[in-house]
């Protein structure tokens, strides 16, 4: 692609300034069901967005199939799109920020890996998990890898790209029998083939699996909660958009006028960091071409200020976070910060507690701006300290914001989701759990 001759194309039909985000995405997805490879797709999507400045408004396309002659019909679109903006707001291509942190891109080809020794490693994930006589059946079992690249250039100068290579992989085995029935999943990231073990997948599976039978309600009451790292990372992930500063300029949020105040118990410290070495994920820049790096959104309980974009950076005269991407404002790699307490230790003081695993719902069950939430959920009884049997058919209700106001113990097992949202498990003192009638 031409995009020295794009640019020079939009200069040349008005624009006053003109910026290019394009993309490539290679990717290849093996299925295997039953022994048998159900599914081998590869795909190639490339897209281009294209934002030129048209008399102080700003006007945005993207299309697929890129070829110059379609550019120059996409750049009349363009400026058609910026003559239709009827709304006063900034306008503006990023000339760049002063420095951009230096991200180690992920080299490893997986093409070099041969597909039949992929297909073989997906059989024996699934024959692991199906070879366990308590599983009823194995649901699916999937393979996929992407190759991502990005350039952003514009005619202020600017010229940046960024690579992303990984591979994922996950199964759903189904336990037990018409009685007493549980599915257990599990998701594995690698950036190099070489780190996926099938059978040890499989087992950690059929382990998080069987752990589930058996389980059971429990007396409707308030409990204290533990919610382990990957069901409250959801709820922050959730609950994140309340930091935008598209939030607040549309009164979504109910932190529009808490900066700098205390909004969470002063142990809460919740961190938007785009360079965290243990998410799966580095960015260097965002779409906008504003380079990234670690913020605190709530340090020490206290609400330190709304992420954006250079859009809304502009209007409340701010500086860019570089938090735009996807043609909105959205975190990277936000996270409950940990402690350096072990889960044991945390859950050890808790006689007659529940310890949630699992939630359903996680839209509709849950009010953003009230922070209001009533959840599907499942996991397991705390007795004593200790992790007794399964539970599940019941709902945990609660409010998020208050839940932060009565946090009692923050684990050292943070963990990153592939969305980008991480969480240690959490412990909360008091929240409604709905089960068995007395």
């Amino acid at each position: 692609m031409n995009t020295k001759l794009w640019l020079q194309k939009g200069l040349d039909k008005g624009l006053t300034d003109v910026e290019i985000y394009a993309s490539v995405n290679d990717s290849v997805k093996v299925v295997v069901y039953d022994g048998k490879v159900e599914e081998n797709t590869v795909s190639n999507v490339s897209s281009v967005s294209i934002r030129g400045i048209y008399n102080g408004k700003i006007g945005k396309v993207k299309f697929e199939h890129v070829s110059d002659e379609q550019v120059d019909k996409m750049l009349d679109q363009l400026i058609d799109n910026a003559k239709a903006i009827t709304v006063d707001e900034p306008a503006i291509i990023y000339e760049g920020s002063e420095t951009y942190p230096e991200v180690k891109p992920n080299d490893f080809d997986f093409s070099s890996v041969p597909m039949k020794r992929k297909v073989d490693d997906l059989k024996l994930l699934e024959k692991t998990i199906k070879d366990n006589e308590q599983v009823s059946a194995v649901q699916s079992t999937v393979y996929q890898e992407n190759n991502a690249e990005a350039i952003l250039t514009n005619t202020k100068g600017l010229h940046l790209e960024r690579k992303n290579r990984f591979a994922y992989a996950y199964s759903i085995g189904v336990f037990g029998d018409e009685e007493d029935k549980a599915t257990a999943m599990e998701f594995d990231v690698f950036k190099t083939y070489d780190t996926f073990d099938p059978q040890a997948f499989g087992e950690k599976i059929i382990d998080k699996g069987l752990k589930k039978l058996g389980g059971r309600s429990i007396e409707t009451k308030a409990y204290p909660v533990v919610f382990s790292n990957e069901t409250f990372s959801s709820l922050l992930g959730v609950f994140s958009s309340l930091f935008s500063q598209e939030s607040a300029l549309r009164n979504l949020t109910p932190f529009k006028d808490k900066i700098g105040t205390s909004i969470f118990q002063k142990d809460i410290n919740i961190i938007d960091h785009p360079l965290h070495e243990s998410a799966y994920f580095q960015y260097p820049f965002d779409d906008e071409g504003v380079a990234c790096e670690k913020k605190h959104i709530v340090e020490n309980g206290v609400f330190k200020g709304f992420v954006n974009d250079l859009k809304t950076a502009t209007m409340f005269n701010q500086k860019p976070t570089g938090n735009s991407f996807n043609g909105g404002i959205s975190m990277t790699n936000i996270y409950l910060e940990p402690t350096d307490v072990s889960f044991d230790d945390m859950i050890a003081s808790i006689d007659d507690g529940v310890y949630i695993t699992s939630l359903v719902g996680l839209h509709a069950g849950v009010k953003q701006v009230s922070g209001e939430f009533s959840l599907q959920a499942s996991g397991f009884k705390i007795k004593d300290g200790q992790l007794d049997h399964a539970v599940k058919m019941i709902v945990v209700s609660g409010n998020f914001f208050e839940a932060l106001n009565q946090v009692k113990g923050i684990a050292n097992d943070l963990k990153f989701s592939i969305s980008g949202t991480g969480s240690p498990s959490v412990y909360i003192e008091s929240l409604s759990i709905s089960g068995e009638s007395k």
